[in-house]
């Protein structure tokens, strides 16, 4: 069994090298950290991601995140250079939704649903880097504020992975992925409500 209090702080780890006494290196990774958790939408498709990885189990556990932060990525340096994407405010808020309704469906899924997976998972990541690019302060450094919200988004990641091996652990959580998913896509559902109603 995955032991996930282990692996998180060796993460962590990984990027503690990027908080330096440098304001603008430690302003642009205390940023980068910070935004995903400051958007519900963006920590909720990201909990998605991880409880469906966990889901799926195998390589998958470690593969889908992957390809979401490498995504992720890609999309915040076009968003950083001011390259457009196309519904990138419906795209994040349909993530959501999409995500949450997966994380109650998606059980060790078989070829086809995985490419279905796969392609949505990279999509969303790309338009949620986008955001985070585009958003990013002109004043901080690109790279730290990228090391701080991949570092977070990864984090964000092992919670949701976390969710997802629960049902092993306890009889009576054996529906919880469900009910986090039925939440999750019940809060996209509002989010695009809201976005549909503020572009009215």
């Amino acid at each position: 069994m995955l032991n996930l209090k282990r692996i998180a702080p060796l993460i962590l780890l990984l990027y503690s090298g990027a908080v330096l006494a440098h304001s603008r290196e430690a302003a642009g990774f205390v940023s980068g950290f910070a935004h995903p958790f400051l958007g519900i939408d963006h920590l909720l498709a990201m909990i998605s991601v991880g409880v469906i990885s966990a889901r799926i189990g195998g390589a998958y556990i470690w593969g889908i995140p992957a390809l979401f932060v490498l995504s992720m990525v890609v999309g915040g340096v076009l968003g950083a250079y001011g390259v457009p994407l196309p519904m990138v405010e419906w795209g994040i808020a349909l993530s959501v939704l999409v995500l949450g309704v997966a994380t109650m469906v998606v059980h060790r899924a078989g070829a086809a649903v995985l490419a279905v997976v796969m392609t949505f998972v990279a999509l969303f990541g790309a338009l949620h880097g986008h955001a985070h690019g585009t958003e990013m302060p002109g004043s901080i450094s690109p790279v730290f504020y990228s090391t701080g919200f991949v570092t977070s988004t990864s984090s964000i990641h092992l919670l949701g992975v976390y969710v997802g091996f629960l049902p092993g652990k306890a009889q009576r959580l054996v529906k919880l992925p469900s009910y986090v998913g039925s939440a999750i896509a019940i809060a996209g559902l509002f989010i695009l409500l809201n976005l549909a109603g503020s572009q009215d």
